[in-house]
């Protein structure tokens, strides 16, 4: 990892709390997706709880939520990147933040496990506007055409792995096929409820591809919106229970 570009992040919990990492370039670099689902747990958690951070990163999320005192140790966190967890592993020791880091794909290295909280992360772009972006230069991206694929399996294996009474978080990126993952989601959970949104301007890079993002959204691929001349896609959190 030390021969690795790593380029410093800065994710501000509060006015007076940040968390500082430097991210190596095979490890997916956060987005305001990332700002989103934590606004939006941090909203909806009324008391600590076992919390699983799925699809973890860098891992600032679940470090962000013990920080304000959400995680009732340890951490539980995984991701399918070995360099992540490596990652994850050496700054947790430097926080003194006890862990539980492990590698695999969604849900397989927690076979017999339950939590009160899973914040899922794993990636929902389309893997054509994926190959576009900015965001995955060095990072794989296997979530389909519609970007509905990871984010599906996901949902259809949740309620397996949550407690009574336990809480899902999952973010929708417009990067992919919206209504498909929503239709998912309430066919798994009673409840689907969203909690927060943000638009975003499109990448200036990725106005090079604009007929092939437009094509995508022709065929109900991904969503754009249109504002002052600019293209614009958005992430909205979701809450599902039963």
């Amino acid at each position: 990892m030390n021969n690795i570009l790593k380029k410093k992040f800065i994710f501000e919990i509060n006015k007076n709390n940040k968390i500082e990492i430097f991210i190596p370039e095979d490890v997916f670099f956060p987005t305001g997706t990332t700002k989103v689902l934590f606004e939006s747990v941090k909203e909806y958690i009324k008391k600590p709880g076992k919390i699983l951070d799925l699809g973890c990163g860098c891992g600032v999320l679940g470090f962000a939520l013990n920080k304000i005192g959400l995680i009732k140790p340890p951490l539980y966190s995984s991701d399918l990147s070995k360099s992540s967890i490596k990652l994850l592993i050496k700054h947790a020791k430097k926080e003194k933040i006890e862990l539980d880091a492990r590698i695999g794909s969604i849900f397989e290295p927690w076979i017999g496990e339950k939590f009160d909280y899973i914040i899922n992360d794993i990636s929902g772009v389309s893997s054509e506007a994926a190959e576009l972006s900015p965001w995955f230069n060095n990072i794989p991206c296997n979530s389909g055409i519609d970007g509905s694929k990871l984010v599906a399996s996901v949902l259809n294996q949740a309620s397996n792995y949550l407690n009574k009474d336990g809480l899902l978080f999952f973010p929708v990126i417009s990067l992919s096929n919206v209504s498909k993952i929503i239709k998912i989601a309430k066919m798994n959970f009673k409840n689907v409820i969203k909690i927060k949104g943000n638009d975003w301007p499109l990448p200036k890079s990725m106005y090079k591809n604009l007929e092939k993002l437009v094509a995508l959204e022709k065929e109900g691929y991904i969503e754009l919106k249109e504002k002052f001349g600019m293209k614009l896609f958005y992430t909205s959190a979701y809450v599902a229970f039963n």
